[in-house]
């Protein structure tokens, strides 16, 4: 039976740090081939591939040091409780009235017709309703922008 190894010391790279070493790399405007020369002069090893854990994390740490920036994640801003509803926002509200007027929804009822497609229900009392409304609006926009183009051949 074959026995699994979990020293980090030879374990391969990982997905994530293969494609934050890509990016990285990116960043600083570097193309494969510079890339792989660099792993070779570090390493030894003709292949990101090839890598261990720890000599991934020696690349990225060089990388970062060469000038490449790592971003972090966003945290949610804040997480409330279950019984908790937020209410739609004036941005929202606006955001939504400028979409209808690039649409040109003159009628109320296309909007009200399209809150119940979207949402189930004829007005938007949530700030995550709202946000439904707004992305299908805005692929509707897209959807719409896509057609003229190809009825005119041309950008808008």
């Amino acid at each position: 039976m074959k026995e699994t190894n979990t020293n980090s010391f030879e374990r391969k790279i990982t997905g994530k740090q293969l494609r934050m070493i890509w990016t990285l790399a990116r960043q600083l405007g570097m193309d494969s081939e510079l890339l792989h020369e660099m792993v070779f002069e570090v390493t030894g090893k003709d292949s990101l591939k090839k890598l261990t854990v720890p000599e991934a994390v020696g690349i990225i740490d060089g990388l970062v040091n060469d000038g490449a920036k790592v971003r972090k994640k966003r945290k949610p801003r804040r997480n409330l409780p279950e019984n908790v509803v937020e209410l739609i926002t004036g941005r929202q509200i606006r955001l939504i009235e400028y979409l209808v007027d690039q649409l040109g929804w003159n009628n109320p009822n296309q909007l009200t017709g399209f809150n119940r497609r979207v949402i189930k229900k004829e007005r938007i009392c949530t700030k995550q309703e709202a946000s439904k409304i707004i992305e299908g609006l805005k692929a509707v926009m897209n959807r719409k922008e896509r057609k003229e183009v190809k009825k005119n051949g041309m950008p808008i």
